[in-house]
Parts: structure tokens; C-alpha cells; sequence
């Protein structure tokens, strides 16, 4: 019975987890459907957005003296405007300028990127990790035995919301339509009179977008805030992956996957059998391969049929 509950609370807490990675593959797809291109920079993306919410969640904090909802919420809103102008610069930066240059110019861009970010925060930030605040403590809600964090229960949520939004935008605002068909034929796209470089940067717009909120649902589960948050970026990648890379259904349940096998192998699994403790960092990884081997394209990804 303890084992069942165990894996029960730790199950949710992979939800949980597996939400934030489901996100931050959401950035990696969107990207890659309009662009053909992989940002190997979104996890620095996801640390930035993390670092400015922590800068003025403490500036409102200084002002006002107490950690209302109020003072995470006005945060928050700081974070989502600064997101849309990160993107909106990245576009210009690094989309724009090597639009018409090979695949791998940009991908190296990208990783040139979040080099740089990830400098660029050790320097402003400083060297110490930070601890970020959340609005919701140590609180947990008990049923039945089953212990669930506040937090996570407010990730799975705040989750559900986002891709909620998401889903309606890309299937029944004119924008979002306009990025499907880009993603389809961009050059069939523009003879139709869709702006195609505006969809493109609305596309960075949106990467920076998840990204940042992203880093935000996940600083507080982390406790700790450091350059190193970009890391998680590169977990989140096999996610999409494993869901089919290019699918936004296959990126929120790859997501999930990953975040629930990685939590139930590091509690129960971890517990019972010594050996898997030592493999956690590379467990994700071996399913992907798994996975793969059955389903090269993932599991929602379509197999592509190439004329000869």
C-alpha cells in the first residue's frame, strides 16, 4: 500500500515536472515547424525569463514589504512583457540575418547564443546561486495519505491553461493559422499574402513566451536559481523528440513522459533497486532510444515521404 501511494505522489509530481519540460518543448517545436531549425538555446532562454521574474518579484518585494499575490502577479506581467521584446530582438538578431544561410549557420547560432546568455547572467547575476521566492511556501494538501504539493498542483494547472491558450490560438486566431500554413509552405504561404516574416518573428515571440514562463514554474520547484537552470533545457529536448519533433501534442505528452519516468526512477524505482539511482541522468535518454527504435518519427511524428 505505501509503495502504491508512493507512486501515486510521485506520479503527480512527474506531471508536475514533466508540464515545465512539456513547455520548454513546446519552444523547441514551435521554432522548428516554421523554421526547420533547432534553438539549442531555448533552456538559456528559460533561465533568463527565470532570472528577470526572480529581479522583480525582489524589486516589489523591497517596495511593498510583503510576499502578496499581488507582487508575484505584477511580476509576472513584468516577465511576459519582457518576453515579447526578448523574442521580438532574438528575430532580428538571429532569425533575420541567416534566413537564407544553411541550417547548420543557424543552429550554431544558437548555440553561440546560449553561450553567451549564459555568460552574460553569470556576470550580471554573480556567481552565487539565488533563492527564488514562491507564492505558495512549503504548502501541501493531504488526501487520503497522498501528500501534493501546492506547487505542482499550481504547475499542472497553470499548464493546462497554457496549452489551452495555445490550442485556440493556433486553430482559430488568424495569426495562428497563418503560422501552420507557414510551417507547411512558406513560400506557398507568402503567395497567399500571408506575411511570412512577420509569422517568423511571432514564432521567436512565442518561444521566448514559454520559455520565460517556463523558468518561472520551475525556479521555485528547484529552489535554487544558478546558470546551470539552462542545463534543463537539453532534458526537455529529448521530450519533443520521443512526442515526434515538429508536433505540439507529441511535445506536452513527451513532456509528461519523461517528467514521470524521471521522478517515479529517482523515488520507488531508485528505493528498491540500487542500481538505477546511478543511471538517472541517462535514463530519459535510454527510453527515448527505445522508443525511437519502434517509432523513428515519435510518437505522434509523421513519417515523411520523400519523391525520387
Amino acid at each position: 500500500m505505501e509503495i502504491f501511494i508512493g507512486l501515486i505522489q510521485e506520479s503527480i509530481s512527474g506531471i508536475a515536472l514533466g508540464s515545465i519540460y512539456a513547455l520548454i518543448a513546446l519552444g523547441f517545436t514551435l521554432i522548428y515547424k516554421a523554421t526547420e531549425v533547432v534553438n539549442f538555446a531555448q533552456g538559456e532562454l528559460m533561465m533568463v525569463g527565470a532570472y528577470i521574474n526572480f529581479y522583480f518579484v525582489t524589486t516589489f518585494l523591497a517596495q511593498s514589504g510583503e510576499p502578496t499575490i499581488g507582487v508575484f502577479f505584477l511580476a509576472f506581467a513584468g516577465s511576459i512583457i519582457f518576453s515579447f521584446v526578448f523574442g521580438w530582438v532574438l528575430d532580428w538578431v538571429i532569425n533575420r540575418p541567416l534566413k537564407d544561410e544553411p541550417i547548420f549557420s543557424v543552429i550554431m547560432a544558437t548555440i553561440s547564443l546560449s553561450i553567451i546568455l549564459r555568460a552574460l547572467v553569470a556576470i550580471i547575476a554573480g556567481p552565487m546561486s539565488l533563492i527564488p521566492y514562491s507564492p505558495f511556501g512549503n504548502r501541501v494538501l493531504s488526501l487520503n495519505g497522498i501528500i501534493i504539493s501546492a506547487l505542482d498542483l499550481s504547475i499542472i494547472f497553470s499548464a493546462i491553461v497554457l496549452v489551452t491558450i495555445f490550442y485556440y490560438f493556433f486553430n482559430k486566431t488568424k495569426w495562428g493559422i497563418a503560422m501552420q500554413a507557414t510551417s507547411e509552405d512558406p513560400v506557398a504561404a507568402q503567395l497567399m499574402g500571408i506575411p511570412v516574416k512577420r509569422v517568423y518573428g511571432l514564432v521567436w515571440i512565442f518561444s521566448a513566451l514559454v520559455a520565460t514562463i517556463s523558468g518561472i514554474l520551475l525556479a521555485p520547484r528547484m529552489s535554487l536559481l544558478d546558470t546551470s537552470m539552462g542545463f534543463l533545457g537539453l532534458k526537455a529536448f529529448p521530450a519533443a523528440v520521443l512526442g515526434g519533433f515538429g508536433s505540439i501534442a507529441g511535445a506536452i505528452v513527451g513532456g509528461i513522459i519523461m517528467g514521470v519516468i524521471e521522478t517515479i526512477s529517482m523515488g520507488t524505482l531508485s528505493f528498491h533497486f540500487k542500481w538505477i539511482k546511478e543511471m538517472n541522468d541517462i535514463i530519459v535518454w535510454i527510453v527515448l532510444i527505445a522508443v525511437l527504435m519502434v517509432k523513428p518519427d515519435g510518437l505522434f511524428g509523421e513519417e515523411k515521404v520523400k519523391k525520387v
